[in-house]
């Protein structure tokens, strides 16, 4: 028995917003080429032109749509120069978006490959010099979502854009430095330092934490707290309140933490 046909998936992470109509346009050119695509939102709200926390939200998300998935990644401070636009193909999925070092965690996958997107056939007729998420990104994930070959798309190169790792660094033997990646809509830091086995003390703003709890009601209201958080990175929380303006603190800000015997 064939078993039942499956709708390709778009998925769009940017830093659009939803006060224009950049993320609802995308969305109008990808029905317009391939109208049976599902396209699901994994977030517009990334704050401009940060790649730290794209990068965050994409490795947060991907792993959880089906294989086949085309992710359209516009977080794009150099639209208009001469960066190139790309598609990787990593882990059963493919991921469209310029050539600025968005997608560097994926590029160390096993069979990673990536092609410069140089085909203009598969772009809009007309291409702005600011809004290449409707102009190429966009038109160029409808048609991989509809079954066109990557190949005739673009040509594999070997040279894209490479960030440093978003890994922390090792200060001593128990002394960890390590990064805010993200700030969710509740005010909660999000670090890059996973729990340790055992006890831990982080210095963050001007505040040391020391010890963590279970979830976020297990803190006084008001008092800021370490926990595991479903990510699998330790986070800053106030029970309801605000981490992120109670610390001062935002993406990029510098975490120390040290593991306590």
């Amino acid at each position: 028995m064939t078993p039942p046909w499956k709708p390709p998936f778009i998925s769009l992470l940017t830093d659009f917003g939803l006060q224009d109509h950049f993320a609802g346009v995308m969305k109008g050119v990808i029905a317009t080429i391939t109208p049976q695509a599902k396209v699901i939102d994994i977030s517009h709200d990334v704050e401009a032109c940060q790649l730290t926390q794209a990068r965050f939200l994409l490795g947060q998300s991907w792993p959880f749509f089906p294989p086949g998935t085309v992710h359209v990644c516009v977080v794009d401070p150099g639209v208009g120069t001469s960066r190139r636009a790309i598609l990787v193909e990593a882990a059963g999925h493919r991921f469209v978006g310029p050539d600025n070092g968005l997608f560097t965690d994926l590029l160390d996958l096993p069979k990673a490959s990536v092609r410069s997107l140089d085909k203009p056939k598969y772009w809009l007729k007309n291409i702005s010099q600011t809004f290449h998420g409707r102009d190429i990104f966009s038109p160029v994930a409808a048609h991989l979502a509809r079954g066109v070959r990557p190949a005739l798309l673009g040509s594999r190169i070997q040279d894209p854009v490479r960030l440093a790792s978003l890994q922390p660094g090792r200060l001593g033997r128990r002394l960890w430095q390590g990064v805010v990646l993200h700030v969710d809509r509740f005010g909660n830091l999000i670090t890059n330092l996973a729990p340790p086995a055992g006890g831990v003390a982080l210095r963050i703003g001007l505040r040391e934490l020391v010890g963590t709890v279970a979830n976020y009601a297990a803190a006084p209201p008001g008092e800021p707290v370490i926990l595991a958080g479903s990510h699998g990175y330790l986070e800053v929380a106030v029970n309801q309140g605000s981490a992120a303006r109670t610390l001062g603190c935002g993406v990029g800000s510098p975490v120390e933490m040290e593991i306590l015997p």
